[in-house]
């Protein structure tokens, strides 16, 4: 296998090995969440051609998880090691372990089987994994034990040693409207109900239109609530998403509802995101209207 024939292109690069059930997969989803790239359980030999493609799609930063699963590895692993490094303008390799009693706990919980689950049980596959891997833990910049740290955690425990690249974190803002008659949206972060407001639907000249129409918008935004209500949840979101950020949230939705979706939501979502827009420029701002059409 001759790796150095592929393409150089410096990317930022981590890896990830480890025991399985210690959450290397939980740790791929936050880096996929932060702009990373990933590549899980590829097998090796496709490696200098995934730098070509790498080259022409221009990425940055990437995520390769390599285990027990693809076992080609365990005789190449430091040449593998090598030729990541000789590809990369930062690279760190994470091993990440858990003790055998949280691993079995967190199999039993899952009901997934184990990749070596050929073996007579559980620990018996955990032992034979731990033996296979120990020479490749030895590579590792960190290792990170997580028995102790829960799911909701770990992204501050992981962040850290990818700090100094860039992540292209800000945070998505999403804003959305929606009728509660269709149902609260179930990804919604926080949810505003807007039905305290005039309702354009009992006025004859405006009950056919949606808040998309120019006087359905001049209808509810000529009461005083409403530029009370924009002001006072303006105020809560330039308090709050900053804070969300810190906690390293990637995405944020903010739902805002009323009857049937059509009016008074769309209109209140719309001057929303041009406020949010105006006031701060560090989010990633997008809405869509999820019952505008909807009879």
């Amino acid at each position: 296998m001759n790796f150095m024939e592929a393409v150089k292109t410096p990317l930022n690069i981590v890896l990830i090995s480890g025991i399985s059930g210690s959450g290397k997969s939980s740790a791929l989803k936050i880096l996929e969440d932060r702009g990373f790239f990933c590549v899980d359980n590829m097998p090796i030999l496709l490696l200098p051609k995934f730098f070509e493609v790498a080259l022409e799609a221009r990425l940055k930063n990437v995520l390769f998880v390599v285990d027990i699963r693809e076992q080609g590895f365990l005789d190449t692993f430091e040449e593998y090691i090598d030729f990541l490094k000789s590809r990369s303008s930062f690279f760190r390799f994470i091993f990440f372990d858990a003790r055998d009693d949280t691993v079995i706990k967190r199999y039993s919980e899952t009901r997934r089987k184990h990749p070596l689950s050929e073996e007579k049980s559980i620990k018996s596959a955990i032992e034979k994994e731990r033996l296979l891997l120990q020479d490749i833990k030895k590579f590792a910049d960190v290792v990170i034990d997580t028995s102790e740290i829960s799911i909701h955690d770990l992204s501050s425990v992981v962040l850290p040693y990818v700090e100094s690249v860039s992540l292209g974190n800000d945070l998505s803002v999403r804003i959305m409207s929606f009728g509660f008659k269709f149902g609260i949206p179930l990804e919604a972060d926080t949810v505003f109900d807007v039905r305290f407001l005039p309702n354009p639907f009992f006025v004859p000249a405006l009950k056919d239109f949606s808040g998309t129409d120019e006087a359905v918008g001049k209808y509810i935004l000529s009461f005083k609530e409403t530029d009370r209500f924009l002001e006072v949840i303006c105020d809560f979101l330039k308090f709050s998403l900053p804070l969300y950020k810190k906690e390293n949230k990637s995405y944020f939705t903010i739902a805002i509802g009323c009857t049937g979706g059509v009016h008074r939501s769309v209109v209140i979502v719309n001057e929303l995101k041009k406020l949010l827009v105006q006031e701060n420029r560090m989010y990633q701002i997008s809405y869509f209207h999820r019952d505008k059409d909807k009879k």
